[in-house]
């Protein structure tokens, strides 16, 4: 069960797993954090069962969708299918809205064959919750590249301008001006 966490039981999701869980090019500091909860940009949600904490994500409630920032399963509970469990009360928790949106690092730029493997493994993850690439699209944050991924209330074409306009509010909201000019969306 999804249950909202207070800005201090956050502080400790963040350093006991969020510092572990992604890589710091990836995530903002803690005080970056701090200031998109406090402004209600994004809420933190803690993922238990039997009263046993198991993974943890983190939403933005956009205008037509919900952004989902950060998904991950504490290490220890990983491949019991905690991750899938996190994503369906999502899905229930957020159905009036277009979907749920996705940011996934693209394998096509990891180098690394380790990291590239892990990148494609989340993809397949995704992929096997019913989320789908947005075709032609790739975001630029900072240094690294994401593929958009899409979990559509209903079956219908992806609207690939809207899912930038609410991925780019959300950005502007949440990064200041001079960071703003590191975030590129390319379309093809």
């Amino acid at each position: 069960m999804l249950k909202k966490v207070k800005i201090q039981e956050f502080k400790d999701l963040y350093r006991k797993h969020i510092v572990q869980d992604f890589p710091s090019n990836e995530r903002p500091n803690l005080e970056g954090f701090r200031r998109r909860i406090l402004k209600n940009n994004e809420q933190v949600f803690i993922f238990e069962e039997e009263e046993i904490k198991k993974g943890y994500c983190l939403v933005a409630d956009l205008e037509e969708y919900v952004l989902v920032t950060f998904l991950a399963v504490y290490k220890e509970n990983r491949g019991q299918g905690i991750g899938t469990k996190i994503l369906k009360e999502l899905k229930e928790k957020y159905s009036e809205k277009k979907g749920i949106l996705l940011e996934v690092e693209n394998p096509e730029y990891i180098e690394n064959e380790k990291e590239k493997n892990i990148a494609l493994k989340r993809i397949k993850f995704y992929e096997k919750s019913n989320f789908k690439i947005v075709p032609d699209l790739n975001v630029k944050l900072y240094l690294v590249d994401f593929k958009i991924m899409v979990n559509q209330a209903k079956e219908q074409e992806i609207n690939k301008q809207e899912v930038i306009d609410n991925l780019y509010k959300f950005y502007l909201k949440n990064v200041s001006k001079k960071r703003l000019n590191y975030i590129k969306f390319e379309t093809k």
